[in-house]
């Protein structure tokens, strides 16, 4: 019997194929509310699930952060809140069920309306703007972007983020004509600005007068106990968008927030495989500042990121996996084997697609139609004491 164990052994070794491990103690959902375990020195974390306006808590007071993942269905929308800060990452979807109006309704409940009759599906218009510092595309994908044109219509955006690699699309063509059009945004990307400060999509000339490049390790003030450091920056187009991927690291009083966007690993494999492309990039040039309380994970919970090794340098408390019905290719996400490594690695998973076939309520931010809106979640940081 010894003699079988080790031939087995030896054919795994000689041949390449990844050691299988113990599968995970099985885990119950989340509670709602929820918190995590406290630790002495560390900033206590909670939840709660968010569907309607009533589920919406207030503005969050000085020395306390709020992140939001917001269901947006087959996509990926994630706001962040200090008391005196706002930052979009992302906003869009891949299901023809879902409206750009969902974020703008989000965004609506928490930072207040804003805009014009655009901005609202039905009812009296905002009647004043707001403000909202920060919005970062990670990457120019339709699943990434396609409600950030309304959110640019419709909010007073003084920084936009974005790799620089051009989609040619007509969505991308249209937020990047909003983005010209705006009197308050600066446009940053990692994309050096071109002489004339302009771009050409589908034909059309942008110009970007408030042009200019940002780099790895570049540190953002957010607001109050709050920054962002850039760990991941490519301007340049790539086999794929999802390598042009807006890394960041945000602080939050003393909690660390990873958004990776679509960073990936490589192909489809199982996590057991190693780290490889963006995220062999982060482990091996970051590997303090990826150790994080809270993660957004790459690629809605796909097999193309999440690597061990990867979660094991992150080591996350809480992982945020956002994703819908759509299909990627033939695929639903999230691989069920990512999920088991998160679970491997001690994370409580929120999801925005448990209730996609069925919503148990009425009144959903942004309506009832279509797979989101019934699976977003708040995340509150306290500091310390």
């Amino acid at each position: 019997m010894r003699s079988i164990a080790l031939l087995f052994f030896w054919l795994l070794v000689t041949t390449g194929c990844p050691a299988p491990r113990p599968p995970a103690r099985p885990t119950q959902p989340p509670n709602e509310p929820g918190q995590t375990e406290p630790r002495p020195g560390s900033p206590q974390i909670a939840w709660k699930r968010v569907q309607t306006v009533a589920d919406v808590p207030p503005a969050p007071a000085p020395g306390t952060y709020q992140v939001h993942m917001i269901d947006v269905g087959t996509g990926l929308a994630i706001l962040v809140r200090g008391s005196d800060f706002a930052m979009l990452y992302d906003a869009g979807t891949n299901d023809r069920g879902e409206k750009p109006l969902r974020v703008v309704a989000y965004l609506a409940a928490t930072l207040g309306p804003s805009g014009d009759d655009l901005c609202v599906d039905g009812g009296a218009p905002p009647v004043t703007r707001v403000k909202l510092p920060h919005v970062v595309l990670s990457h120019p994908h339709l699943d990434h972007a396609s409600a950030l044109d309304l959110v640019v219509h419709c909010y007073d955006i003084a920084n936009f983020w974005d790799s620089g690699s051009i989609n040619e699309t007509v969505f991308y063509r249209e937020l990047m004509s909003g983005i010209a059009r705006s009197p308050t945004i600066a446009y940053h990307t990692a994309a050096s600005p071109t002489d004339d400060r302009a771009i050409s999509i589908k034909g059309t000339a942008i110009a970007l007068p408030r042009w200019d490049r940002f780099s790895e390790g570049d540190t953002v003030q957010l607001g109050e106990g709050a920054k962002f450091t850039i760990l991941h920056a490519e301007g340049k187009k790539l086999g794929d968008f999802n390598q042009n991927s807006v890394v960041l690291a945000v602080e939050l009083g003393g909690a660390k927030l990873l958004l990776v966007g679509d960073a990936e690993s490589g192909e489809r494999k199982d996590p057991s495989y190693p780290v490889g492309d963006v995220e062999e990039h982060l482990v091996s040039q970051y590997p303090q500042l990826i150790r994080s309380d809270i993660l957004q994970v790459g690629h809605h919970g796909s097999k193309t990121s999440s690597r061990r090794g990867f979660l094991e340098a992150v080591k996350p408390r809480v992982a945020l996996v956002s994703t819908g019905p759509k299909m990627y290719g033939k695929v639903t996400l999230p691989d069920a084997e990512v999920i088991e490594e998160l679970k491997h690695v001690g994370a409580t998973i929120l999801r925005t697609d448990e209730h996609d076939a069925s919503c148990p309520v009425s009144g959903r931010i942004g309506g009832d139609a279509g797979p989101g809106g019934c699976d977003s979640w708040v995340l509150t940081i306290t500091r310390a004491p």
